[in-house]
């Protein structure tokens, strides 16, 4: 993140773009302290859409929050995708994907289950 400002007390930021490459591009949004830092992900589904999140990488840890509703088809690539570049070039020990209990898609919570346990 790039912080710009002119003694005025207002400060400008200016995301960073961490990754872009193939579908997906990693951009760092904000710092929220000395540890923490908000990711955004964004995903290319296709040539007219995208699918994106917000995550919070912190210490060697990454909290991702998976939004409410239906996935669009493309999205599970995408999200393995994420987790793949956590792993590789963040080099984070810990993932914590967060999605309400109450989800209506069965196979999204056991694709994720499997995926995390294979990882195992």
């Amino acid at each position: 993140m790039i912080t710009t400002g002119q003694g005025t007390g207002k400060e400008e930021t200016q995301d960073v773009v961490l990754h872009k490459g193939g579908k997906l591009t990693v951009k760092q949004v904000t710092s929220l302290d000395s540890r923490s830092t908000i990711l955004h992900f964004q995903y290319k589904l296709n040539n007219q859409l995208s699918w994106s999140m917000r995550s919070v990488l912190s210490g060697h840890s990454l909290f991702v929050g998976i939004p409410d509703g239906e996935l669009l088809k493309g999205t599970k690539e995408g999200l393995t995708s994420v987790l793949e570049f956590a792993e590789e070039k963040l080099k984070i020990n810990y993932v914590f994907v967060l999605f309400a209990k109450s989800r209506p898609d069965a196979y999204f919570k056991t694709t994720i289950t499997g995926f995390i346990m294979l990882k195992l």
